[in-house]
């Protein structure tokens, strides 16, 4: 789900794509610190979720010595001010996030420790495919704007419902949107898209985090009933 409904469209120059799959390398200024992270609902893969909209992830490290505290290596100089343009100050999960630049050129897996959900204090997202400008092409159809209270879904089973939606967002412990759009599809489609509203930005955000790249699983029986 990627927040794409705004009518407020900001003016940047082209994405650019990940500089460590186009030269091998790791320009200055590549790694934003995030710190206000809400230690029982963040984590790596959150992370990411929340990130991935603005340009590629590298890594993701929280820091041992700071609770609440992340280093996240993005792909170009230019993700980085993408990030911290749209999510510095951004409330999530009942903090506000702070996002700056860091003095580090990358992040190091060092010092890993177990997070309070159970997961790695580091991952390494440099290979995933759910990284969305590797390659100018695929850059290019990135709309890149600030969080919003609307948020694009696409890439959903054809027997997903309403009511799916609704149990995700209680599954997941954040609030359920307050309107639903589907968009038609072809008939020859396999997947569907359409809009969420929640009833604030902040409400939104969390949503995305918490469910962004969530794997829908397709009952067997849907598909012989295909057949």
């Amino acid at each position: 789900m990627g927040s794409r409904d705004t009518p407020e469209l900001v003016a940047y120059p082209l994405p650019q794509a990940s500089s460590s799959y186009m030269h091998g390398g790791n320009p200055s200024g590549s790694v934003v610190m995030v710190s206000g992270l809400h230690q029982l609902k963040m984590n790596c893969s959150r992370v990411f979720n929340l990130f991935c909209l603005y340009g590629n992830i590298e890594k993701v490290k929280f820091m041992k010595t700071i609770p609440g505290t992340a280093l996240v290596e993005m792909g170009d100089e230019y993700a980085v001010e993408r990030a911290v343009t749209h999510l510095n100050n951004v409330k999530l999960f009942g903090k506000r996030l702070n996002v700056c630049v860091s003095k580090q050129h990358s992040v190091v897996p060092s010092q890993i420790f177990e997070l309070e959900d159970g997961t790695s204090s580091y991952k390494d997202f440099a290979m995933s495919k759910n990284n969305r400008f590797t390659s100018a092409g695929q850059a290019s159809k990135n709309i890149i704007q600030p969080p919003s209270c609307v948020l694009h879904y696409y890439n959903v089973p054809l027997c997903v419902t309403e009511e799916t939606f609704t149990k995700l967002c209680n599954d997941h412990e954040v609030l359920t949107f307050i309107k639903y759009k589907v968009f038609d599809a072809k008939p020859s489609a396999k997947t569907l898209s359409g809009l969420l509203e929640w009833e604030c930005k902040t409400d939104a955000v969390e949503a995305l985090t918490a469910l962004n790249h969530y794997q829908i699983r397709v009952p067997r029986f849907y598909f012989l009933k295909e057949q």
